[in-house]
């Protein structure tokens, strides 16, 4: 009962609350998936279209809020668990024509618990938003500093302690500005990613 209490008051920000007072294994009592929480994260993205002809290296370094979970529902032996994620994208262009790019973004993050292994999930998002980008005018380059984004990820999350926890996976990003200009080359990236996440 007082787990299902703490739990209800950790995720009053939720629209939907599901039982918020099972134990993901005896060691860790706590909610994960009902807190707040925060990621950084970086990784490696090389391009994997043609779009453009230019071998572009992406390095991201991500920072992201993701609110108490909105939606909770009883899937087999786990928890399916809906949350909003809010991220800011600073980006190194390691490879191509421009040097850095800056940007925000916006989606669901999707997580699977494994209520009966312990306290890690299986994490998905997918959304996209708007960034600025030092454009050279390049050929294969972008066309200008203004760029929409678009990106999926997915990966493993597993929580070393109550309030801390490592994740790795792979993500795919777009840029593009939506042909405002003309050529409007975009770029398609794909690499994997390494994180940490603190839950408060």
């Amino acid at each position: 009962m007082k787990l299902a209490i703490a739990g209800f008051l950790c995720s009053a920000g939720a629209l939907i609350a599901g039982p918020s007072g099972k134990s993901y294994h005896p060691d860790f009592p706590d909610d994960p998936a009902g807190c707040w929480a925060f990621d950084t994260e970086t990784g490696a993205l090389w391009r994997v279209s043609n779009h453009t002809f230019l071998n572009y290296t992406v390095l991201p370094v991500m920072f992201s809020l993701r609110t108490p979970a909105h939606i909770r529902l009883d899937l087999g032996d786990g928890e399916l668990t809906i949350r909003a994620r809010f991220t800011l994208l600073t980006e190194a262009v390691a490879a191509g024509p421009e040097s850095a790019y800056l940007g925000f973004s916006a989606s669901p993050s999707v997580e699977y618990w494994f209520h009966k292994t312990g306290p890690t999930c299986l994490y998905a998002s997918a959304g996209g938003g708007f960034g600025w980008l030092d454009s050279q005018n390049v050929p294969g380059g972008q066309g200008q500093d203004f760029t929409l984004n678009w990106f999926a990820t997915a990966g493993l999350r597993h929580y070393l302690n109550p309030g801390f926890s490592l994740n790795a996976g792979v993500m795919f990003q777009h840029w593009s500005n939506g042909g405002a200009t003309d050529p409007n080359p975009g770029l398609d990236a794909l690499g994997p990613t390494l994180g940490a996440t603190w839950h408060f």
